[in-house]
Order: C-alpha cells, then sequence, then structure tokens
C-alpha cells in the first residue's frame, strides 16, 4: 500500500528519518510529518490529502517547460532545453525590460546576461509559466579581491557593551565606529558585532537578544546616539529598562524638533529620499510597529482585520497614527546614517573591511517581518534543533523558518533583499547558521517533536553570490554543529567563507587542533558569543556556573574541569590567553577573529545557552573603554603577534577606501 504522506514529503523537503548526534537513524513520526506539511499551507490530514494534493503537484511540475528556476553564469551564453515547445521572453530584474525573447521552440538560447535574478516568462499551449533565471558571479567577493596581503585579523565585541565606559548606558553607533578607529591603531582589519535587526517598540517578555529579532530588514534604534543628557554607570551590566526608556524619550524629543523644521530643510529632502529609497517595506514596518503599540507584540493575537491586512481597517488606522508611523520611519533613517557613518569612520581610520554583521537565522513568531503580505516566512512552526548532548529533549528557538515553496514561487526576491539590507552598510556579513541554507529543523506548533525541511540549497547559493558582489560584501557562513555532507565544500566553491572555532577542534590527546591546518577559505577564533571565552574554557567557569545553577552535576563539573587541565596542558604556556592567540595568529585561515572579552582575559561569556534570568546573558559591557584600548598592554602584544605572522594592516591609520562605499545604499 502506497504511503502518500512520506511521498508528499519526499516530493516538497520534509524528512522522513534524519541522523542524530551520535549516528543514529532517527524516524520521524507520521504526526509530526503532517504537522510539519500544514506549516507549510498544505492541507493535508490524510493519505487522501496527500494523495491527491501530491498527484496535482506532480501533474504542474510535468506541465512546466522548465524547472522553477534554473542558474546560470552571468555574462556567459547558454542554452536551455524544454520539456516542450513554448513561445518565451526574458524579463529583467526590477526593470522588467526584455533581455531576449523567442518563437515557440524547445531549446531557448539565452546571452549573456547581467548579475540578478531575471524571469523567463513560457507559455506553451493555452497555459503560461514562470521560470526564475538565475545569474550568479564566480563567486562571492572574497579577501583576495581586495588585499593582496590575504591575512588579516579583527576584533569581536557586542554593541550593546560599547559603552565607553560610563559615558553611555548601552552601546551606540557613534560608539562602534569610535571603537574602531582605536582597534585600527592595532592593525586590526574589521570589528564584528552581534545582529542590528529591528527588535521592536513592544516585545514579547522584553526580549533583549539580538538573535530574537521582529524585523531582520531594519536597525534597532536602541543603539542610536542620542547626545548628551544620559550618561552611563560604573555598573558591569547593561541596565535594559533604563537605557530604552531614555532613548525613546531623547529620540522622541529629536524627532519633535525635526518636525518644527521648514520644508525646505536639508534634513527634510534627505528624510524624503529615505522615505522613497526604502519604500514599501519601510510603511509596512512602520504600520506594523504602531499596530503593535496599540494590539500588542504578537499580531496573531491582533483584532482579525488588522491580523488579515483588511484594506479599509488598516487605512483607517493610518489615518489616526500618521505621526506615529512617521516617527518610525525618522527612527530607521536615524539609524540608517549612523551605523552608515560607523562603517564610513572604520574604512576611513584604514581598516580594510571594517563593520562585520550578523544575520540572524529568523524573526521572532508573530513579529513584523512575518506581518508583511509578501513574507515567505512561515508561523505554524519554529525553527530549533534535534536533541543532542547539550540540549537532550531538543531546542526550540522561538524563530519562524522560510518556506521553500514560497521562496520559490516569489522568486527568492524576499532573500535577496534582505541579504541587501544587511550588507548595505558593511565590508563583511556572518550568516547565521548557515546550514538552513540547506536544510532547518522544523518544530510544529504545540509539538515537542521536529524534522529537518530542505530548501533549494543551491539557488539561495546563487541569491547569496549576486548579493555579495552587487554589495562587494565578503560572506562568512556559521558552518557549525550537525553539518549535512558537501555543504562546506558548496559554500567553499561559492566564495563563502566557513567558521573554525578552536575549542571545538579538539584532538585525542585533549589539546587543540594544529592551527596551520584549519580551513583557509575561513575565519578562525577560539570563541563565540554563546561559549566560554579562553579564559573561562581553562578555568571551566562555564562548568561552574552550570552547576551552581543546577544544570550539571558534581561528577559533570570535575569532567569538565579535568578535560579543561589537559587541554591547559598541551599548550606547554602557563600563559594560555596569550598562547592561544599566538597559535590563532599562525593559523592558516585568511581571517582570525578575537574577542574584545579574551584581549581582557574575562572569564565570564556574553551569553550561556539555555538559561534565560538565571545568568546575565547580553548584558556584559566592554572590559574596556575606547581610551584604553589604544593605552593597553594586552592590545600591543596581540598585534605583536600578529603582526609576526604578516598578519597586521600595516596601513593601519592612514586613509584607505574599504571593500565599500557605503554611504549611498538604501533598503
Amino acid at each position: 500500500m502506497t504511503d502518500w504522506i512520506s511521498q508528499l514529503c519526499t516530493h516538497v523537503g520534509v524528512h522522513g528519518h534524519y541522523r542524530g548526534f551520535d549516528g543514529q537513524t532517527i524516524e520521524v513520526p507520521r504526526d509530526t510529518q503532517i504537522a510539519v506539511l500544514r506549516a507549510m499551507q498544505l492541507d493535508v490530514c490524510s493519505d487522501t490529502d496527500a494523495q491527491v494534493l501530491l498527484q496535482q503537484m506532480q501533474t504542474e511540475d510535468a506541465a512546466q517547460p522548465l524547472p522553477p528556476e534554473v542558474v546560470v553564469d552571468a555574462g556567459e551564453a547558454c542554452a536551455l532545453t524544454l520539456t516542450q515547445t513554448a513561445e518565451w521572453k526574458l524579463e529583467a530584474e526590477d526593470t522588467g525590460e526584455t533581455l531576449a525573447q523567442g518563437q515557440p521552440t524547445n531549446r531557448i538560447s539565452l546571452p549573456g546576461l547581467p548579475l540578478g535574478i531575471h524571469r523567463l516568462r513560457l507559455r506553451s499551449g493555452v497555459r503560461d509559466f514562470t521560470t526564475w533565471v538565475l545569474a550568479r558571479p564566480v563567486g562571492a567577493v572574497r579577501l583576495e579581491d581586495h588585499i593582496a596581503e590575504r591575512r588579516i585579523w579583527g576584533v569581536l565585541a557586542p554593541l550593546y557593551g560599547l559603552t565607553d565606559g560610563d559615558t553611555a548606558q548601552i552601546g551606540s553607533y557613534g560608539l562602534l565606529g569610535d571603537y574602531a578607529a582605536a582597534m585600527t591603531a592595532h592593525g586590526a582589519d574589521f570589528v564584528g558585532i552581534n545582529p542590528v535587526h529591528a527588535m521592536g517598540h513592544v516585545r514579547p517578555d522584553d526580549v533583549i537578544s539580538p538573535y530574537s529579532p521582529s524585523h531582520r530588514g531594519f536597525l534597532n534604534i536602541w543603539h542610536c546616539d542620542v547626545g548628551g543628557g544620559h550618561t552611563g554607570n560604573d555598573a558591569e551590566l547593561v541596565d535594559y529598562p533604563s537605557a530604552l526608556r531614555n532613548t525613546a524619550h531623547a529620540l522622541a524629543d529629536q524627532f519633535a524638533s525635526f518636525c518644527d523644521l521648514p520644508d525646505s530643510a536639508p534634513q527634510r529632502r534627505a528624510f524624503e529620499t529615505y522615505v522613497e529609497r526604502a519604500g514599501t517595506a519601510l510603511h509596512e514596518f512602520a504600520l506594523f510597529e504602531a499596530l503593535s503599540t496599540s494590539f500588542g507584540a504578537d499580531w496573531r493575537t491582533w483584532p482579525a482585520p488588522y491580523r488579515d491586512h483588511d484594506a479599509d481597517a488598516l487605512a483607517a488606522f493610518e489615518t489616526t497614527h500618521e505621526e506615529e508611523i512617521a516617527r518610525t520611519k525618522w527612527e530607521q533613517w536615524q539609524a540608517d546614517m549612523q551605523l552608515a557613518d560607523a562603517q564610513d569612520r572604520a574604512c576611513k581610520a584604514g581598516m580594510r573591511v571594517g563593520l562585520y554583521l550578523d544575520l540572524a537565522v529568523g524573526p521572532r513568531l508573530g513579529a513584523a517581518e512575518t506581518w508583511v503580505k509578501d513574507s515567505s516566512l512561515i508561523t505554524g512552526a519554529t525553527l530549533g534543533a534535534p536533541p543532542d548532548p547539550l540540549g537532550p529533549v531538543g531546542q526550540s528557538w522561538g524563530l519562524a523558518p522560510q518556506s521553500p515553496l514560497k521562496l520559490r514561487a516569489e522568486g527568492y526576491a524576499g532573500f535577496a533583499r534582505l541579504l541587501r539590507s544587511v550588507m548595505r552598510h558593511a565590508g563583511m556579513i556572518r550568516i547565521d547558521h548557515v546550514l538552513g541554507l540547506m536544510r532547518s529543523f522544523w518544530i510544529p506548533d504545540g509539538g515537542t517533536e521536529g524534522t529537518y525541511v530542505s530548501y533549494p540549497f543551491d539557488a539561495l547559493l546563487a541569491v547569496v553570490a549576486i548579493e555579495s558582489v552587487r554589495s562587494n560584501t565578503i560572506v562568512v557562513g556559521e558552518d557549525l554543529g550537525l553539518v549535512p555532507e558537501g555543504l562546506r565544500e558548496k559554500l567553499s566553491a561559492s566564495g563563502v567563507y566557513g567558521l573554525d572555532v578552536l575549542q571545538y577542534m579538539r584532538t585525542t590527546t585533549g589539546g587543540f587542533t594544529d592551527t596551520a591546518k584549519t580551513r583557509r577559505l575561513a575565519i578562525c577564533g577560539f570563541a563565540t558569543h554563546d561559549t566560554p571565552t579562553v579564559a573561562g574554557f581553562f578555568t571551566a567557569e562555564d562548568a561552574r556556573v552550570r552547576h551552581q545553577l543546577g544544570v550539571i552535576d558534581a561528577q559533570m563539573l570535575e569532567k569538565t574541569r579535568a578535560d579543561r587541565t589537559r587541554a591547559r596542558e598541551t599548550l606547554g604556556s602557563s600563559d594560555p590567553v596569550p598562547e592561544i592567540h599566538r597559535q590563532l595568529a599562525r593559523a592558516n585561515a585568511s581571517m582570525v577573529s578575537i574577542q574584545l572579552d579574551d584581549i581582557a582575559e574575562r572569564t565570564s561569556q556574553q551569553n550561556l545557552p539555555g538559561t534565560v534570568d538565571s545568568y546575565p546573558n547580553w548584558r556584559l559591557k566592554a572590559p574596556f573603554t575606547v581610551d584604553e584600548i589604544a593605552k593597553s598592554e594586552a592590545f600591543k602584544r596581540l598585534a605583536e603577534d600578529m603582526r609576526a605572522q604578516a598578519r597586521s594592516n600595516p596601513r593601519r591609520m592612514e586613509k584607505k577606501d574599504g571593500l565599500q562605499d557605503c554611504s549611498d545604499h538604501a533598503h
């Protein structure tokens, strides 16, 4: 008897089984498969439903003269063979200009195409079809495309913590530029920060994790530099309630002053230009922000007219909330200008890459990015991870996945816009959990189990390469965890850098992999924001805290301490922090990242996964002021180690063009 549910799952990319962390095969329950199909908005409750739907899909596929998308090399002529005769016309991305066309044929000869996602319209008989033609470059932008030395280093620091001592309550885009300039004096070529996506005026449970944003296409106004009036304090932790309250009040006052400007003021013209360029996406976001203030953070609980985009209801709401909507647009303009200025200052100070920004894996369920009408995101499931030693029952992240069916239907336009918005003011970006371009783990609403869903990986990689070249931005993929076979090879072939984390790269004797054997096309570092710092690793501070919180028992604590002791003994140095930094400097990897916390030999880490309020996640301030960086002996020693390995920026404070001029980019 045919298992139509399984066959439909295979057809749309829902996995019926997967490999667990220890190699065992996990069979996915039938109920979970059905729930994931329904999360994809496929109306399936039984085998009969699955049979009808699958046969419809197969019939539709058979009728298509070409697949939903084809990937070609930009600038190279090529031929496409159709399964049936069709009249055709190729339209350019954005403009709709006809690039080529022809009479009914079963073989199409395409000229060399410009970079982009172009629309191939096909007419066979009485039916019309669309195939997206993704004209990709040879690969994404690489370091050697711009820097002859091809060996650099940079610093990772959480933006919220860059308060310059007690100068500010929370890190700002202005202070980011100050810190970047100070680090450049030591030879650093980039500064990496946490995601700066819009968090939302209203947030469920006062979420502060930068990896749980409301909308990844817009910016976090918490980090707007609002000038004097609210100095910080000497506490070690960011006081979010006070900082956000004071920032909001200051922005409101500045917006009121802006509204008093005459229509002819240059600031007004600049703002109008920004709004025009940002277009519908900015208006939808600003409207969501106003609606959420009235009805709550999760649009799924709103009254039906606003939840379902009733045109009349939304028009009436806009009329009574014009000022509020305009203020959100103005705030985004301020954030956009300030982030652009931070990148400009980093490059003018001498950084050859500048800002290294982070693209979070997804937005919160029920937040702004999932509310917009043309979104490829779904809200019937959450992204997560299957069970592993650190999470025996699995992980549910509360983030919305992208539907592979919607991605294809829209020609990947939303994904391309998202990349463009994050790359706009960055010399380099990091795609969090880049494994999600090949497959993601979905947990359906109300379920405790999940399964993987496959994505059109080659097409998504082509989009990444297209946008990388368009924005002149290097791309790094966070390829940690259960890495699917072939993923790293394809990323490398596409010019996407990997991420090598030394504390995960251990030998059988308890030491660390020789850094001379790390991947060249990668960023090599010791830690991430989710792992122990160098000093915290060797003192087992993370295990001590987990034991104190009752997460692990005494036996596991002692086992971890013994393991870290062995690791320290293999270093051959009594001072592990500078020794690790020397090993990183010698790495084969093109780029090396050093955490600001590690330069200060801090033992506490920025985030302790599996905790919420029991640990001060996302709150630790930077251990250096801007002036202290210039005088720091630890920074000077690190710079010497990097210089000794021909990794330090020889130009440093000399003015030099960065990887891109971000000043003219817009949404």
